[in-house]
Order: C-alpha cells, then structure tokens, then sequence
C-alpha cells in the first residue's frame, strides 16, 4: 500500500530546474521547468547502491511540470499489463519547495530530496525491502531536465 502510494506520488510528479545567477557565477536550483525521468536508483538501508537501473524508453516519456505558481503537472507514460505504452493521463497537484531547507511536497506529502543540480533532481519516490534484509531501502526517481 505504502509503495503505491509513493509510486502514485512519483507519477503524479516532480520537478524542474533553471538556472539564475545570484552573485558572480553562482548558479542556484530551481524547481521550475519541465522534467523527464530518467533511472531508478536503490540505495540499501547500509548506505550501499543495490541497483541504478534506467526506466523504459516509454516511462521517459513521461513529464513533470513544474509551474512558478507552485502547481506540478504530470503527464505518465508507461506499460499497461499487455505491454502496451499507455498515456494514464494528466494530473494537477500543488507543491511547495524550500531551496535552503532542501524540503519539497506534492500534493500534501513531504518528499525527500537527495541531490540536485540544474539538469538533474533526484528524490525518495518509495521505500521498500529490496534486497530482504528487514530494513526498508531507499528507491529513488532521478529526473532530468
């Protein structure tokens, strides 16, 4: 239940970037913008990566939107159970992100943010028991801009 719910929370989205310049060549994240999902990467409750695995040419295809008025809108691509690529459609929620706290949520739910840069945001989309040891790991989206 709780992975389908982070799974839904990763289709319904995330994130955007663009560059601003600050100072001289100081370049600061911004969520805005639209972003494509690139890998999956699963982190072991140890710390050590267990898989960095890249999604499928359809789920890549999938957008999240990330608007100035603090609304993401997804659009999601993926296999249906034949194996087809099917649209599911777009979805509107709101989000709010704070740059200096690295804290985000969509829709109400706090996400954790792992890294960002200007062309890449990675977040924990779900936690689960991947490699069975007892102790849940980290499944983390990466999009890229």
């Amino acid at each position: 239940m709780k992975k389908n719910i982070l799974l839904a929370l990763c289709f319904i989205g995330l994130l955007a970037s663009s560059c601003s310049k600050d100072d001289e060549n100081t370049q600061e994240f911004s969520l805005v913008g639209i972003w494509n999902p690139s890998r999956k990467i699963v982190v072991g409750s140890n710390g050590v990566t267990i898989s960095n695995t890249a999604y499928s040419d359809c789920y890549k295809a999938s957008t999240f939107d990330f608007g100035s008025d603090n609304k993401m809108t997804s659009h999601i691509y993926d296999f249906d159970s034949a194996g087809d690529c099917k649209n599911y459609g777009i979805v509107t929620v709101p989000y709010t992100y704070n740059h200096n706290e690295k804290k985000m949520t969509i829709d109400g739910e706090n996400v954790e943010i792992v890294s960002r840069t200007n062309n890449e945001f990675q977040f924990v989309s779900d936690y689960d028991d991947v490699d069975g040891d007892g102790k849940d790991d980290k499944i983390i989206t990466v999009l890229v801009k």
